[in-house]
């Protein structure tokens, strides 16, 4: 049992002293000089009376037991202070750590947005600065909802610049003998719309593509070429994969300014409108339209499932389906997707898939009812003379995501390498590969290597 545990526990087993326990079970009897009429009102009214103490007694539970989280948090926690306090002039930011007086292992980077014209002054009164930690409780669990720091009248929001964040998980189970709900989740997170909402991309280290991409020169436009692109970050049945939006968004800003894709001929699905309705139309509506002579461009950057039952065939996941019935839509198996590409009318085809299909994203399982193991997806075929697909990583490792960059790993490289003017798959390939699995490398060690791998026509340009 953690210390956490055993001072909620303690707290609330010496308040619940107070609150006066209503009996499990009342036996009411029958007086003999009652009428049956008045027996039966006695009882009704008893009744009535007695599910409201048992109300007033779960009320007053809920709030003992919020009140217990509440001090066990100030003595595991205790109050938030700041370090490492450095101001970006060029975004507006100050970029710190927060840490909490209690909690040793806490340690997580911070953006503080303050205009300008304040930050020299914020700078020096930082040893005075007391940010104050709201967490809130819903009746089973407790959330770091928000860290706020007030100063010379406003308050300042510190928001996290990680969005992977795992922090400790605690529960607490008590039981007793009347009928109310007694379990405690108490896993302590950081919450969706504090995090997941800062923009990123406001911060120096995250914008080295979005400046590469401005200082590069445009590639003429060509009706000929299309872009079909697939990412998804927040799902609907399974876990999110960090980035995955910022870089299909990015890659949509690369395709058309370095490969010379028009808007029209764009079609881009991120996040809720990457469904299976959505993907499977608008696939088809390119398709109808690409020509002979044509390019396609298709990106995808999502959950890849390999399904034990079919031979570990890999699928792709859209947004609104559930792991476990991936394989109900035939559409979307990969050997699928790839055949309907390069048996399309058009010449020539560059997949960039970011997703190795071993079925674990940033070391987190797919699908739920299987442990976080890599399984290795089944190989798929397709026409390897006038299409190359250069995928994250081999069959049963990690596609990761690059957290000094705020994109995925492997399109981050990707889309570096495009920008920089490489057009030359072996050429632009050996470069990816290289900077990913050294990247992956120097960020995670050897559990979650990333190699790249590439099948198809290594002679083209893209």
């Amino acid at each position: 049992m953690s210390e956490f545990e055993k001072i909620v526990s303690l707290l609330i087993k010496k308040e619940l002293q107070s609150i006066p326990k209503p009996p499990r079970e009342l036996k009411v009897e029958k007086d003999q000089f009652e009428t049956t009429a008045e027996f039966n009102a006695r009882v009704v009214k008893t009744r009535k009376n007695q599910k409201q103490i048992v109300a007033k007694y779960k009320r007053d539970y809920a709030l003992k037991k919020q009140q217990a989280h509440k001090r066990a948090l100030k003595f595991t926690w205790g109050k938030p202070f700041i370090k490492n306090l450095m101001y970006d002039a060029d975004n507006g930011y100050f970029v710190a750590d927060i840490r909490f007086k209690e909690k040793k292992d806490f340690n997580k980077k911070v953006a503080i947005k303050v205009p300008k014209k304040q930050a020299r002054q914020f700078f020096k009164d930082a040893s005075s600065l007391q940010p104050n930690a709201i967490f809130e409780f819903n009746g089973k669990s407790v959330q770091l909802k928000d860290i706020q720091i007030p100063y010379k009248k406003k308050v300042y929001r510190a928001q996290f610049t990680n969005l992977r964040i795992d922090d400790t998980r605690i529960a607490v189970n008590l039981k007793n003998d009347i009928h109310v709900d007694t379990s405690i989740n108490t896993s302590i997170t950081i919450a969706n719309n504090t995090v997941t909402s800062f923009d990123a991309s406001n911060l120096r280290s995250y914008s080295d593509l979005d400046k590469l991409l401005r200082a590069s020169k445009s590639v003429k436009k060509s009706s000929k070429k299309w872009l079909f692109v697939v990412g998804i970050e927040k799902y609907e049945f399974t876990d999110e994969i960090v980035y995955a939006q910022r870089s299909a968004e990015m890659f949509v800003k690369v395709a058309q300014k370095k490969l010379g894709v028009t808007k029209q001929n764009s079609y881009v699905m991120i996040n809720a409108g990457a469904t299976q309705a959505k993907i499977k139309t608008n696939m088809k509506r390119m398709l109808r339209k690409v020509r002979n002579g044509d390019t396609i461009y298709f990106y995808y950057n999502g959950h890849g499932v390999p399904i034990p039952s079919l031979k570990f065939q890999p699928f792709m996941l859209a947004s609104d389906t559930e792991p476990d019935f991936v394989a109900d839509e035939s559409f979307f198996a990969l050997q699928n997707i790839y055949n309907k590409l390069s048996n399309s009318k058009a010449s020539k085809i560059v997949a960039i898939v970011d997703s190795c299909f071993s079925g674990v994203t940033d070391g987190k399982a797919v699908l739920k009812g299987v442990a976080a193991t890599r399984m290795k997806a089944k190989k798929v075929s397709f026409n390897k003379q006038k299409m190359v697909v250069m995928s994250a990583g081999k069959a049963s490792q990690y596609s990761n995501g690059y957290d000094k960059k705020g994109h995925r790993l492997f399109s981050f490289f990707v889309m570096k390498n495009i920008i920089s003017g490489d057009t030359q798959v072996k050429t632009l390939f050996k470069n990816i590969k290289t900077q990913t699995y050294r990247t992956s490398r120097e960020e995670y060690g050897d559990v979650r290597l990333q190699e790249p791998t590439i099948d198809g026509n290594h002679t083209m340009r893209i």
